[in-house]
């Protein structure tokens, strides 16, 4: 059963890298005032450009640079649409999901059948090698691939930037009150094109990371609505990186746990009470197809719970959100 629990844990922490990456860039796009709801296209865009790159260079780390650049051009394109052009942010969102889902589609088709040696497991650096000798959790917490060890290391990082710093504080007060922001000097356009540009370079690591270093290949549609999750995490961390963390673990063990509970049988024996009802019911809800919907089955209820447990106030919505700012003029 330890072994189980091990090999559950592991997957669920590589799984949840994915969730970290695109939720903290949404979390740093909308404490700017920016919504994206594009993160599922600039996610594919990575995972296409990142897979390409490395197929035809032979470097990993070229594919995932170029997978974040591929999610920062299209955030680039949502980012005019919303800041410049004061265009709707959820149209110009969902415009670019079908953009990338349809750019990928297409370009991607050529790209199926190639396999790639993506980044290799490492143990961490320094004290790694005795660390991953723990029981059950030493290998899922202290083995894994850069990129995992990358969006660890960004959660503190982003905490400490949007908490900490004057930047950080400048970036939190255009999304809460961007007329103030700007009579105190702080260029509220820039600022924003900034969150909206880090965003997407942080959805395509996502992109770049699933098909790298997660399944180290290319499949059409290989995100799986992950952007759409990483969108509604936000919500449920209240738009900050440690509660973010939590809801990827929680996200990814449920991706996880579609793969590692095939082959358990918890069926009971057929002279057991109550067997001829629990055992139908078991084999439903352990079903491939049905196992593959709860993700976004807690999805929905998680939004659920933290809308109805949280008011508007605290709740931690930046105030102007989705609001296009117009500086007045004379």
């Amino acid at each position: 059963m330890s072994g189980f629990a091990a090999g559950l844990l592991d997957a669920a922490v590589r799984a949840s890298t994915v969730f970290i990456f695109a939720a903290l860039g949404e979390i740093i796009s909308e404490r700017g005032g920016v919504l994206n709801l594009g993160v599922e296209g600039m996610m594919l865009v990575g995972a296409l450009g990142g897979f390409a790159t490395t197929v035809v260079t032979g470097s990993y780390w070229l594919g995932f640079l170029a997978g974040m650049a591929l999610g920062t051009l299209l955030a680039l394109v949502h980012a005019f649409l919303c800041i410049t052009l004061k265009s709707s942010q959820v149209i110009s969102g969902i415009m670019l999901t079908l953009l990338g889902t349809g750019l990928t589609t297409f370009f991607g088709a050529n790209w199926v059948d190639r396999s790639i040696d993506g980044f290799p497991q490492m143990t961490l650096p320094l004290v790694g090698q005795y660390l991953v000798e723990i029981p059950v959790i030493g290998e899922a917490l202290f083995r894994s691939t850069a990129p995992d060890f990358i969006a660890l290391a960004l959660v503190p990082t982003v905490w400490w930037f949007l908490f900490r710093t004057n930047l950080g504080l400048e970036v939190i007060a255009v999304g809460e009150d961007p007329e103030t922001a700007d009579t105190m000097g702080v260029d509220v356009f820039k600022m924003r094109y900034l969150c909206v540009l880090l965003g997407g370079a942080f959805a395509g690591a996502a992109g770049a990371h699933l098909s790298l270093a997660f399944s180290q290949l290319w499949a059409t549609g290989m995100t799986a609505g992950r952007g759409w999750i990483a969108v509604a995490l936000v919500i449920f961390a209240q738009w900050r990186p440690e509660r973010a963390l939590l809801g990827a673990y929680l996200f990814g063990l449920l991706d996880a746990l579609q793969l590692r509970s095939q082959g358990i049988d918890l069926a009971l024996d057929a002279g057991a009470p109550l067997a001829g009802v629990v055992n139908p019911l078991l084999e439903l809800l352990m079903h491939p197809t049905i196992m593959a919907t709860y993700p976004y089955l807690a999805t929905i209820l998680v939004l659920v719970v933290t809308v109805v447990r949280f008011d508007d106030s605290r709740l931690g919505a930046p105030s102007a959100l989705l609001e296009p700012y117009s500086r007045e003029t004379d």
